[in-house]
């Protein structure tokens, strides 16, 4: 079996209308959802055994914080250029060519690619994987060049329901 996590980046801050989209940081409520998703992950005992990220300065910043909750070392966070305004078929491509060593494989970015990556993924309806949001899929493969349409949603963790804020 293989586990792909998908956490949309938490809530970015429009306080500096100078700065380019992939610059922006996360505002203070993205800074507190952040950590509070990657203790939820844990205290499920969904911890990934690798993290790729896209390199805006909000996703860098929301790997960071749910790393840290995770006990995965922040230096070991691959930031992956392609994923700043990837499809979701340029993501599943990647996963498609992960590791198979690696069983569970977080991977942190953007909308709507995220939410059309579930639809894709999973065959599910989700309207909107809200900032901070975490959709956890799972597949009955062995290697990841395997990976199709054919996931099973296994958790869906939106912040909301962990005291946290939602956010589009």
């Amino acid at each position: 079996m293989k586990r792909l996590i998908l956490s949309r980046h938490a809530k970015s801050s429009w306080d500096y209308p100078e700065l380019r989209d992939i610059e922006r940081p996360l505002n203070k409520r993205g800074q507190r959802a952040a950590p509070i998703m990657g203790r939820a992950l844990k205290e499920r005992g969904l911890v990934p055994e690798a993290i790729f990220a896209s390199p805006s300065v909000r996703t860098r910043m929301t790997s960071a914080l749910l790393a840290t909750e995770l006990d995965f070392p922040t230096d070991r966070i691959e930031f992956v250029d392609s994923f700043y305004g990837a499809s979701p078929g340029g993501i599943a491509h990647f996963a498609g060519q992960l590791d198979d060593n690696l069983t569970c494989v977080m991977l942190v970015g953007h909308n709507p690619t995220w939410t059309e990556l579930c639809h894709r993924l999973t065959g599910e309806h989700l309207d909107n994987l809200p900032t901070a949001g975490i959709l956890v899929v799972d597949f009955e493969i062995d290697h990841w060049s395997d990976l199709s349409n054919q996931g099973t949603m296994h958790s869906l963790l939106i912040p909301r329901d962990f005291g946290c804020g939602g956010g589009q």
